[in-house]
């Protein structure tokens, strides 16, 4: 099992600041109100929206995660709300968020629960590896990674506003990711 608080303190995110591409296209279409960012990180979605006005609550388990969101918080004067819990179970009432986001991270699991978490007209913003990225890099274990064709399965019954399954460059590296934009009817 990964040690998230490690990999943090250790630097293996640094230089991840600037909001992910996905999100950089589609944030205008999320209607004006309370975001969700699952699995939050260092908190560089969560900043990038709340300096466009919205609220946002990022979800982390990481302790030091947490603190690098704090402190890029203060530094940069848009506050967010951090909630220190696991994505497992999951702390929001039905019909909250205006917004989710999900940037690699998969728990099957929780995929009914962030639609209902949804109000209607919500967008969910998600990207996550591909079970391919195990050929081009490192294993990492495929209970993680996606099928292909699955992310847009998970979220069937909402309005298809963008789905693609590509293999792009990042910082160097090669990245099999699907990525998906959806509006709850």
């Amino acid at each position: 099992m990964t040690d998230w608080d490690k990999r943090y303190k250790e630097g293996f995110y640094d230089g991840a600041n600037d909001p992910h591409i996905l999100l950089q296209k589609y944030w205008s279409v999320i209607p004006e109100g309370c975001v969700i960012d699952i699995a939050m990180g260092n908190g560089r979605d969560a900043l990038f929206l709340a300096r466009k006005g919205f609220v946002v609550y990022g979800l982390e388990r990481s302790e030091e995660a947490i603190k690098i969101a704090l402190r890029s918080s203060k530094e940069t004067k848009h506050g967010i709300g951090i909630i220190k819990a696991d994505a497992l179970a999951l702390p929001f009432k039905k019909s909250t968020a205006n917004g989710i986001l999900v940037f690699y991270f998969l728990m099957r699991s929780i995929m009914k629960e962030l639609i209902a978490t949804l109000r209607k007209g919500g967008i969910i913003i998600y990207e996550t590896f591909l079970k391919r990225q195990n050929l081009i890099d490192r294993w990492r274990d495929p209970e993680y990674l996606l099928d292909d064709g699955e992310l847009i399965e998970h979220f069937q019954g909402l309005e298809l506003l963008y789905y693609e399954e590509k293999i792009y460059q990042y910082n160097g590296r090669k990245r099999a990711v699907a990525q998906y934009v959806g509006r709850k009817i």
